[in-house]
């Protein structure tokens, strides 16, 4: 018989749903509010959260509210300044594992040390952790994109993006470890995260097929799929069930479900029942999902 395998980490993890709840607490205060930014990358939460009536602005300058919601990834320190010359109260929804992650760039920077964030350059944590060091910081995601003179015999302080590949991290650490005078390493990086990898690096060594399920882009989603990339020759990232091809699942009869940790659970249960009913050869009557 056909199986469809379902991870047990997936859903909305801790910091999306502590994010959530403080902006649903407050639209049901009566606070109007926009955010600064997609409160978590997944079009679907957003759809939802427009509707009712919480807007996506790029600038404090451009919110029209006298409120604006930080999202989970966080921002960098001139942005709270920002926002009192503005006169908004900020609704902070900072993730506290990236809250952890910007403490320790800043007191790494306060010591003097070169501060070094593994991560995605131009990914909103990274850009905010960056912040706390005057824009100082040193981002790499492999040691080929790092400039050894920068770190050779300097004393170098580590955090990573809370969604990093633990291979990335190892990677990067071997090469300051054979260059710099001192590494003093934070561990950053997010538990649920890390379980969440475990979980797709084991099934998908597994399974004919694995499909992972979140926004494309979201960085931690996009982890997920380069993992089951390298052990699973037929992965598939998608966001909505509507996405899931019929002739991916022919002649199969293991598939492996997982999801990023923006990603609503009643979607990924939509995305398995869907898997199940073409395995077997049926036809499916989906439900109507928004797309914001």
């Amino acid at each position: 018989m056909p199986e469809v395998k379902l991870t047990e980490e997936y859903g909305f993890c801790f910091g999306v749903r502590r994010a959530l709840e403080i902006a649903l607490t407050n639209l049901e205060r009566g606070i109007s509010f926009d955010s600064l930014g997609p409160i978590i990358h997944n079009e679907y939460v957003v759809g939802e959260l427009r509707r009712k009536g919480v807007e996506v602005v790029d600038s404090i300058e451009q919110s029209k509210k006298s409120h604006v919601l930080v999202r989970t990834h966080g921002v960098p320190p001139e942005i709270y300044e920002r926002a009192k010359e503005f006169g908004k109260t900020i609704i902070d929804c900072t993730c506290p594992f990236v809250a952890k992650a910007q403490w320790w760039a800043k007191k790494f920077y306060e010591e003097g040390y070169v501060v070094l964030v593994i991560g995605t350059k131009d990914h909103p944590e990274v850009i905010g952790i960056v912040g706390q060091t005057e824009g100082k910081a040193l981002v790499v995601s492999s040691q080929k994109e790092l400039d050894v003179s920068l770190i050779r015999n300097k004393r170098v302080g580590v955090v990573a993006q809370t969604t990093s590949r633990l291979d990335m991290v190892e990677d990067i650490m071997g090469l300051l470890v054979k260059e710099a005078n001192e590494v003093r390493f934070a561990n950053t990086r997010c538990n649920t995260t890390q379980r969440r990898q475990d979980e797709v690096e084991e099934l998908s060594r597994e399974v004919e097929v694995m499909v992972i399920v979140g926004g494309k882009n979201s960085s931690n989603t996009r982890r997920l799929y380069e993992i089951a990339s390298r052990n699973c020759k037929r992965a598939y990232l998608i966001e909505f069930p509507n996405e899931l091809m019929e002739e991916w699942f022919y002649n199969v009869s293991t598939v492996g479900v997982s999801a990023g940790a923006s990603t609503p659970p009643e979607i990924v249960e939509e995305v398995y029942k869907k898997i199940n009913i073409l395995l077997k050869g049926g036809t499916y009557g989906e439900r109507k999902v928004d797309e914001g």
